[in-house]
Formats: structure tokens, C-alpha cells, sequence
């Protein structure tokens, strides 16, 4: 496993228990995960 691979289960992981907790706060995290995957999926190609 690489690091850019432990890092994103770590903050998926963090992402989740803040969701659990503040489910506002996980919609904008959530938001904000599709919105970067979008971008950094954009500028590989």
C-alpha cells in the first residue's frame, strides 16, 4: 500500500466518523471528497 492510498482511508475514515457525529458537516465533507476526486481526476488526462 502506498501513502497517497493509507492517506485516503485515513481521512475517508475521519470523514465518516465526523458525519456520524455532525451530519451537516459530513454532506460538506462529502461534497467537498467528489468535488476534489473530480478535479484531480481532470488534471491527470
Amino acid at each position: 500500500m502506498d501513502t497517497r492510498t493509507a492517506l485516503a482511508l485515513v481521512l475517508g475514515g475521519l470523514a465518516v466518523y465526523l458525519a456520524y457525529h455532525d451530519p451537516v458537516l459530513g454532506a460538506a465533507l462529502g461534497i467537498g471528497v467528489v468535488v476534489v476526486t473530480l478535479l484531480l481526476t481532470l488534471l491527470e488526462k
